[in-house]
């Protein structure tokens, strides 16, 4: 029996699988930036179509954001996972994913882009309410200066 299957049968452990890569798992996507701040982004999803349907739309989202190399500068998708809901007959789990953001500005005006006008008609469009997401801001703590 493997690691992994071991310990979520024995503690009921949720099992996440990386359905699209990020820039965090891309080294040459990331480069030499580092993300000074981070948004994590909780799409509930009711059933496997939602699921999936959701994940197309990061992916399409993901291919148009990197057909404009310019903004990948200001901000960028990392990895996107799909931990299923235990005992969800319709195949219904969550998409986790984050974004990394290099620019304290563009973050300032676009942190709450998540719920404006535009994501909310692709909400509408997967099937998502508002009480299906939940995004969550982290600021990067900067390395401490030590005395040599």
């Amino acid at each position: 029996m493997s690691i992994l299957k071991e310990y979520a049968e024995q503690r009921g452990a949720p099992v996440s699988v990386r359905v699209l890569d990020g820039e965090d798992t891309d080294t040459e996507r990331r480069g030499a930036k580092q993300p000074l701040l981070r948004s994590d982004c909780t799409f509930y999803c009711a059933t496997e179509d939602i699921a999936r349907t959701c994940i197309e739309e990061l992916r399409s989202s993901d291919e148009r954001l990197r057909s404009r190399p310019e903004e990948l500068m200001l901000w960028d998708w990392q990895a996107t996972y799909f931990e299923p809901e235990p005992d969800n007959a319709a195949g219904g789990g969550w998409v986790r994913l984050g974004v990394a953001w290099y620019d304290h500005g563009f973050f300032d005006d676009r942190r709450d882009a998540a719920f404006g006008v535009l994501h909310r008609r692709i909400y509408d469009r997967i099937g998502l309410t508002d009480k299906d997401i939940t995004v969550t801001h982290w600021s990067r703590v900067p390395e401490p200066i030590s005395a040599a």
